[in-house]
């Protein structure tokens, strides 16, 4: 029997680079990314927007381009439409996990950036103590920074001092997270987490994300791929192969489930024991989606075995580490041949 494969909760301990995808070779959800004001694209990173928007794109890099070292393949690009207003914002951001990561320590954070024309952004470091009870709140404003972009790909460095957590409360719920922002614009109501960036409108570009322990830049980390995807997994994954959109028409990767008796609306895996079981263990019981594998559709399941299309009610005995069975909003005969795909999301 194989051994599941579960990356450690602070995998910053296990590696230099603390962020995951930093160097954005990994895109479950799509290449690109518009409206959704959340985790869309770029596995990791959370894009987000108040009043203002964005479009994420994942861009390729002209093979043998000497701008950024080492021959990165891709890098994230947010196209930001500005919309005047105090509250107004468009920010890059990923959850680490645990607040207790790099609690009292000295950071080195470096990235690789270039925009449409000369504009600045800033980057902003964030303790969150978690849900739940009465956490502490967040500090935020931490190694606020101001980076001049140009039309040219530059790296940039910025050394940080994170504040110690002792005497805070964490949420009874979860242990928290430590953030880190990049505000390519803001409203007024955030000049001081921001250097007084304020409100701009551009295309900005970034690459080669790497936090690390020490008041030091090293080299880029590179993680073999097949590592970085699992750590990605982590928070989110998907019964499509790892370059297919979910909600795509593909048969590649489906799971097939059989009615367990008549007239039931619980359906089970057809190996019965073997459930829908993760690759990876999840942070925590994700929320699923299904996905009908015919259609497209999210929301209903094939029945293969009436060549139609029927309404799903709810995956069962969701846990980090698998899911046991689905339900249908019908009842049907026995042994009906059901096929589906599915998201698993846990991210912070």
């Amino acid at each position: 029997m194989l051994t599941k494969v579960s990356p450690a909760v602070e995998q910053v301990h296990r590696h230099k680079n603390a962020i995951i995808n930093g160097n954005f070779d990994i895109w479950q959800r799509g290449t690109s990314q518009t409206v959704v004001n959340n985790y869309g694209a770029d596995d990791r990173w959370k894009n987000t927007f108040l009043g203002s928007s964005l479009v994420t794109t994942r861009e390729t890099f002209t093979l043998g381009q000497t701008d950024v070292p080492n021959n990165p393949k891709y890098f994230s690009r947010t196209v930001a439409t500005s919309v005047a207003a105090s509250t107004n914002y468009v920010t890059k951001r990923q959850k680490i996990e645990n607040v207790k990561t790099f609690s009292g320590e000295t950071l080195t954070l470096s990235f690789w950036a270039k925009a449409d024309s000369a504009k600045n952004i800033a980057t902003e470091f964030r303790q969150h103590f978690g849900l739940g009870g009465s956490p502490s709140a967040s500090v935020l404003s931490i190694g606020v920074t101001t980076h001049a972009l140009t039309t040219s790909w530059q790296q940039f460095i910025v050394t940080v001092e994170v504040p110690s957590i002792s005497g805070k409360t964490l949420g009874t719920d979860t242990d928290g997270d430590f953030q880190l922002m990049f505000w390519l614009e803001a409203g007024s109501n955030f000049d001081l987490r921001t250097n007084s960036l304020g409100q701009q409108s551009g295309t900005f570009d970034i690459a080669q994300v790497q936090i690390e322990r020490g008041n030091q830049a090293t080299d880029f980390e590179y993680r073999n791929v097949v590592e970085e995807l699992m750590l990605c997994q982590r928070y989110f994954e998907k019964s499509y192969s790892v370059d297919v959109d979910p909600g795509t028409i593909t048969d590649d990767g489906y799971v097939e489930f059989r009615q367990d008796r008549a007239t039931s609306t619980t359906v089970v895996s057809k190996h019965r024991a073997a459930d829908i079981p993760f690759v990876v263990t999840k942070r925590t019981t994700p929320a699923m989606i299904a996905y009908n594998n015919v259609n497209g559709d999210a929301g209903t399941i094939r029945d293969n075995s009436a060549s139609a299309n029927r309404g799903f009610d709810s995956f069962n005995s969701v846990g980090a580490n698998s899911a046991a069975s689905v339900s249908t909003n019908n009842t049907h005969d026995s042994n009906t041949r059901f096929t589906m795909h599915w998201t698993a999301d846990a991210e912070i």
